[in-house]
């Protein structure tokens, strides 16, 4: 039969003219040339997913995700090339793995008294987005494929759609059916992720605040006000703001005082004694060493103390190389609890602080505001600039300094999937019921344990935040390239049988998977747990796990205070929908018989 068909394509080929024969044998043969190299469509499908994912229009675009599925379908229609199936698989579970790491932390330090708000939230938004999507399975009658891809584009979340597709490559049904399934959730994915993004991106700036009768401007400078009990609070400054300046010591106010008396008594512009040189001598400092007149100092402090309070001291110095201190940058992660729970301005306060600089405070993948009222938590990421004595003091009051940014321990993160992979062999049946958290749910939920242990005794498993980012971001997008490839074919023969009617019905079930979960999740948070607005919609944006709906509020609001509602949301999200795509198969698969 395929001979036949190969002779028909041959015989129509030579009827035409000689131009357009030309024409349809270039084509044919750059076809084949794809074909015969899989990987060559791989990497070309992320290449040009990327390049459609950086167009926006008013902040809005595809973004990297929905690029390379959409490139990878078309590269997939067009050269229909076969990959092993292992390679997605394999590239998934190193994006499990890593997510669940990044947001142990958070996740397991969530679950306290003062975060119920926002994780009330998150659970509403996850079971409506869940009951939203049976009710339009229901409604127009989709397979547990398109369930699984309405699941993760209507609610942004792309790691349901690897679960779920694991979750139908285990169901009891022939090959073929599991084929067009695991075809179908791609293409739902694709063709309601966008409005997924814009939608959320869509009631966060306007329906959102319209429904709660809110100004997010407004909204947020007063929330800004609360937090900072009313006042203005200090400014907590970065490097750019400190400088290093050297003193002759000459006042006899200063002769005699310690350091530890001298630093107190500027702490107001947080001044650290770094050097002291007696003679020729450089000293070694404690804090209760005594200055002497002459001494040569080198002292660091906000610059505007410089030219007025600092003089008193004694004339300026000016040697290069007694000013030459080393200045390094490090990431501290909290882990104490002495720390956790407190306001930055009151940890800039801390002797223990000193000499340090603050360039930015992160919570998971996201930067919170860094203002004094900020209050830290177990697991943040302080971001800082200062002398190496001063950073190493500064990270064993708060925590730890995460030593070497470039290295990662492989043997851990495969170890922690070869565990994930073990212990998702494991099954109950009760009462002819089988249950498990298969082999994606326990790599998610061991990354989630070791990224969570490695924040308490940080002496193993070290996947610095870079790593962490590098192995989500191809993990993901591999799998994705993968499934697209995998999907183009059918997204052809899908048109062929249900035509446009087919698309609009996926997509307007999407709108509704969308929509439904964020009104749902405002009227509770707004109405019943009395939440503020810019809260509700930072949350909003977490629950979803939607990272430039996070970024539209923050440029609609002019404020960063919205994600501190975020980090908490997004965490629960994560694990939730990434879970809930399983579910929906289940669930679906029952409602089909």
């Amino acid at each position: 039969m395929r001979q036949l068909v190969d002779i028909s394509a041959q015989e129509v080929t030579n009827e035409l003219p000689d131009s357009k024969r030309e024409e349809h044998t270039e084509m044919e043969q750059l076809v084949a040339f794809l074909r015969e190299l899989p990987l060559l469509c791989l990497f070309l499908s992320i290449v040009l997913g990327h390049i459609l994912g950086q167009f926006h229009f008013k902040g809005i675009g595809f973004g990297a995700v929905v690029g390379t599925l959409l490139a990878a379908i078309a590269i997939g229609i067009l050269a229909k090339p076969e990959l092993p199936e292992s390679l997605r698989w394999a590239f998934f579970y190193l994006f499990l793995f890593s997510i669940g790491y990044s947001i142990g932390p958070q996740f397991f330090g969530s679950l306290k008294r003062a975060a119920m708000p926002q994780i009330v939230l998150a659970l509403v938004v996850a079971v409506s987005g869940l009951a939203a999507v049976v009710a339009v399975v229901a409604a127009f009658g989709f397979d547990e494929g398109l369930a699984v891809g309405l699941l993760s584009g209507g609610m942004t979340q792309s790691a349901a759609l690897g679960t779920g597709l694991s979750a139908i490559a285990e169901l009891p049904i022939p090959s073929e059916s599991k084929a067009t399934l695991i075809a179908n959730a791609p293409l739902a994915d694709a063709i309601t992720y966008g409005f997924g993004d814009l939608g959320l991106i869509l009631f966060l700036t306007w329906l959102g605040p319209k429904i709660m009768r809110a100004d997010l401007k407004g909204e947020a400078k007063e929330l800004e006000g609360k937090l900072s009990g009313g006042t203005a609070g200090r400014p907590v400054s970065s490097r750019a703001h400190y400088d290093f300046r050297g003193y002759c010591v000459e006042s006899a106010q200063i002769a005699g005082s310690t350091i530890a008396a001298l630093e107190a008594r500027y702490a107001e512009v947080r001044l650290s004694v770094q050097r002291v040189q007696r003679g020729e001598e450089l000293l070694h400092l404690n804090p209760t060493f005594e200055l002497k007149c002459g001494d040569q100092v080198v002292l660091s402090a906000q610059r505007k103390a410089f030219g007025s309070v600092l003089r008193n001291i004694g004339p300026e110095v000016d040697d290069p190389v007694l000013l030459s201190v080393p200045v390094k940058t490090a990431a501290l992660v909290i882990t104490s609890r002495e720390v956790s729970g407190k306001p930055i301005g009151e940890l800039l306060l801390d002797q223990r602080t000193r000499g340090v600089y603050l360039e930015s405070v992160q919570r998971g993948t996201e930067l919170i505001p860094r203002e004094s009222w900020t209050i830290v938590e177990r697991g943040d990421i302080l971001h800082i600039v200062g002398a190496p004595d001063d950073v190493e003091r500064a990270g064993k009051y708060v925590g730890f300094v995460e030593r070497d940014l470039s290295r990662t321990d492989l043997t851990f993160l495969a170890g922690g999937i070869c565990a994930g992979i073990l212990l998702g062999l494991i099954k109950l049946n009760a009462a002819g019921v089988v249950f498990g958290l298969g082999t994606a749910g326990s790599i998610l939920m061991i990354g989630l344990v070791t990224g969570w242990v490695r924040s308490r005794y940080p002496v193993f498993g070290a996947i610095p935040e870079p790593a962490q980012r590098l192995l989500m971001d191809i993990g993901l997008i591999v799998f994705i390239a993968v499934v697209g490839l995998n999907a183009g074919p059918h997204a052809v023969e899908a048109y062929s049988n249900g035509g446009g009617a087919f698309f609009a019905r996926v997509f307007i079930a999407g709108m509704v998977v969308t929509t439904v979960p964020l009104a749902v999740g405002t009227i509770a948070a707004r109405y019943l747990l009395k939440m503020s607005p810019l809260m509700v919609l930072g949350g909003l944006a977490g629950a979803q796990t939607c990272t430039p709906g996070l970024n539209a509020l923050r440029e609609a609001s002019g404020s960063n205070v919205g994600s501190l509602a975020y980090t908490v949301p997004y965490a629960i999200g994560n694990i939730l929908l990434t879970v809930w795509g399983p579910v929906v198969v289940a669930v679906v698969h029952a409602m089909r018989g």
